[in-house]
């Protein structure tokens, strides 16, 4: 056999490379209880209004009242009354684990487990955690959810959770 020279071994590479990127991008795409439930974990503990997406649409405007809008104004009062700005209020999650524990073709339980710390910034957080500035907090919690649209959402009482 030829001997492949350098230049070619690196084009193979970068082309193996690629097409492993391209499967990898593809099997993101494909929407799972659990990441419903993670992407809905990191919005809410953001305060981002992007967790109404993952939200199932019963619970989304109940009685009138938006309830993501509801959260993050009461997350806004509580800041307030400490003194702070909303920004202290947000919470980053990191070392976030999954498990099932049923699922069927409509509806599954999700356990997500992790650690959750104060991020007024992207910085801050990545500086807190070198630093060991401010403490972590386990988060435990488990989600009911359900196929709505052909996409995965969050049910149940999600408000009033006690660990998060």
């Amino acid at each position: 056999m030829a001997r492949m020279t350098k230049t070619a071994a690196i084009i193979l590479v970068f082309i193996v490379g690629f097409c492993v990127q391209i499967l990898f991008a593809f099997a993101d795409c494909r929407d799972t209880p659990q990441k419903a439930v993670v992407e809905f974990s990191k919005a809410y503990l953001q305060l981002d209004k992007s967790m109404a997406k993952r939200i199932c649409s019963e619970l989304v405007t109940s009685d009138d009242v938006d309830v993501v809008d509801n959260y993050i104004y009461q997350a806004y009062k509580e800041a307030r009354e400490r003194g702070f700005e909303i920004k202290f209020m947000k919470n980053k999650l990191y070392q976030i684990e999954t498990e099932t524990i049923s699922q069927n073709d409509k509806k599954a339980k999700i356990r997500i487990a992790g650690k959750r710390r104060t991020s007024i910034n992207p910085v801050y957080a990545n500086v807190a955690t070198v630093f060991n500035l401010n403490q972590t907090h386990e988060v435990d919690a488990t989600f009911d959810v359900v196929l709505e649209d052909n996409q995965w959402k969050i049910c149940g009482d999600l408000f009033s959770h006690p660990l998060f």
